[in-house]
C-alpha cells in the first residue's frame, strides 16, 4: 500500500462517517463513554494515591472500578469495530439499531471468547517484546493487531481457528504493511491532541473515523493478500517510505 491508498482509506472513512454521524455516533457513544468515565474516576484519584495506597481497600476499589469500564468498554469498542467491517464491505443492510450493533461480540459465544484469549495473549506478547526495547513492542503489536478480526472472519467461513493461529496470520498478512498502519495512525495525532485539549469532545467525531479508517484498511489488506500477484506485476513502493503526517 502506497500513501495514496493512506489518503483514499481516510478520505473514504471520513465521508462515511459524516453521511451517517448520528448512526455512528450512537454505536460508539457507549465504550466512549465507558472509557471516558474510567480515565476520570483513574485521574483523579492519582492525586490521593499514596493516601489509598495505605488504606488498601481504595487503591482496589480505584483500579477495579477502572478496570471494569476498560474492559467493558473494549468489548463494546471491539462490537463497533466489527460492524464498521461489515459496513463497509457491504454486508450490513440499513443503518439501524446503533446502540445494539455495539454489543456485537454477545452474538456468539466464539466471538467474545476469541477476542478475549486474543486480547490476553496479544498483551503478553507484546509486554515480552517490550522487554527487550519498547520499538520491538510496537512493532509486535502492529504485527498481532488485525487477529481479532482474522479470527472472526475464519469463524463466519466455517473454518474456525484458534487464537494464537489468529495472531500467526496477522503477523504474516501485517508483513509489509506495519509501516503503512503506524503512518496512518500517526497522522491522527493532531486530532487526538485536539480532543485533548477540549476535553474530549472531539472524540465523538474522531474515534468513529478512527476506526473507520482501521476498519477499512483491514478490508483492504484482506483484499490484497487473497488477490493473486502475476509475475509481470509491477512493484509497488515501500509502506516503510511513506512518512507524511497530516490530518486529514
Amino acid at each position: 500500500m502506497t500513501s495514496t491508498d493512506r489518503i483514499n482509506i481516510k478520505a473514504g472513512a471520513k465521508a462515511q462517517i459524516l453521511d451517517h454521524f448520528s448512526f455512528y455516533l450512537l454505536l460508539s457513544i457507549l465504550w466512549l463513554a465507558l472509557s471516558w468515565i474510567g480515565g476520570e474516576i483513574s485521574s483523579r484519584n492519582i492525586v490521593r494515591f499514596q493516601e489509598a495506597f495505605l488504606n488498601n481497600n481504595p487503591v482496589t476499589m480505584t483500579l477495579s472500578f477502572t478496570m471494569i469500564f476498560t474492559f467493558v468498554a473494549g468489548i463494546l469498542r471491539a462490537g463497533a469495530q466489527l460492524t464498521m467491517i461489515d459496513i463497509d464491505r457491504g454486508v450490513v443492510e440499513g443503518y439501524t439499531e446503533p446502540v445494539q450493533r455495539s454489543f456485537k461480540l454477545f452474538e456468539k459465544g466464539q466471538y467474545f471468547l476469541g477476542w478475549l484469549f486474543i486480547s490476553i495473549l496479544t498483551a503478553i506478547f507484546v509486554a515480552l517484546w517490550s522487554l527487550l526495547l519498547v520499538i520491538p513492542g510496537i512493532i509486535k503489536g502492529y504485527a498481532y493487531s488485525q487477529a481479532f478480526y482474522i479470527y472472526r472472519d475464519a469463524f463466519d467461513q466455517g473454518h474456525p481457528i484458534g487464537a494464537l493461529e489468529a495472531i500467526t496470520q496477522s503477523r504474516e498478512m501485517m508483513d509489509g504493511s506495519k509501516g503503512f498502519l503506524f503512518v496512518m495512525d500517526l497522522s491522527f495525532i493532531l486530532w487526538f491532541m485536539l480532543s485533548g485539549l477540549l476535553m474530549g469532545l472531539p472524540g465523538l467525531f474522531v474515534m468513529p473515523y478512527y476506526d473507520m479508517s482501521r476498519a477499512k484498511f483491514y478490508n483492504q489488506l484482506v483484499v490484497m493478500h487473497h488477490t493473486p500477484r502475476g509475475d509481470d506485476a509491477d512493484d509497488e513502493p515501500a509502506d516503510d517510505d511513506d512518512s507524511h503526517v497530516s490530518i486529514d
